[in-house]
């Protein structure tokens, strides 16, 4: 009986003792903070402009910056706390009529507009992992590690020159069941959204003011 105790004792010291060092851990701010090679994504956007794009139909697409978010946890928690994340990314409006925004609703009652967000980022330094998502409209796309395909070469879409773009195609294709959704989106350091082609081949470049 004492021997089965002294076994049982030992059992749960150990177990006690691995769930400590499981909820302990230090943060390398290496994989926690944003460089500024990573925040320029985010470099060609301001609270409150308004931007425009055209495509080769002529049609307009017109969106304003909300603002930015973050959702910053710098805490290492045991089994079911949620693991450290510093992330941050921009809100959008589309304009005239909104419809991609959502609605949610705090714990004082308080209904809050959710806003669609155009770029987001995410970092986590337990895991010294990254993930990069993009959405717009019914477009979505998810990219861990590394962002989209990068490409070097100079590219001209509707009359806009650009290079170093990234090429993002949508999370879930087989979803794409009208011919206005979008296929790929177009993404520079430079300019962030750069231009984006839907299903029947219509391609919307943005307006850059000179």
């Amino acid at each position: 009986m004492q021997l089965l105790m002294r076994i049982m004792i030992r059992y749960f010291t150990i177990l006690f003792l691995t769930i400590i060092a499981i909820g302990c851990c230090s943060i390398d701010r290496k994989y926690f903070d944003f460089t500024d090679l990573e925040l320029k994504h985010f470099s060609d956007y301001r609270i409150g402009d308004t931007i425009y794009f055209k495509s080769n139909l002529n049609d307009i697409d017109t969106i304003t910056i909300v603002g930015f978010k973050t959702d910053i946890y710098k805490d290492c928690g045991g089994f079911i706390a949620p693991k450290p994340i510093n992330s941050r990314w921009i809100e959008i409006k589309h304009l005239p009529i909104d419809k991609w925004h959502g609605t949610m609703q705090d714990d004082k009652g308080t209904v809050k507009i959710d806003y669609q967000g155009l770029f987001s980022f995410a970092k986590y330094p337990t895991d010294k992992s990254t993930e990069y998502s993009i959405s717009y409209k019914d477009f979505y796309s998810r990219y861990d590690s590394i962002f989209a395909e990068f490409h070097k070469d100079t590219i001209l879409l509707n009359g806009l020159r650009f290079d170093s773009y990234y090429i993002c195609r949508n999370l879930y294709p087989e979803r794409l069941k009208y011919s206005k959704s979008i296929e790929i989106v177009f993404w520079t350091d430079k300019y962030g959204l750069t231009a984006y082609k839907s299903k029947d081949g219509e391609i919307w470049t943005k307006i850059i003011n000179k």
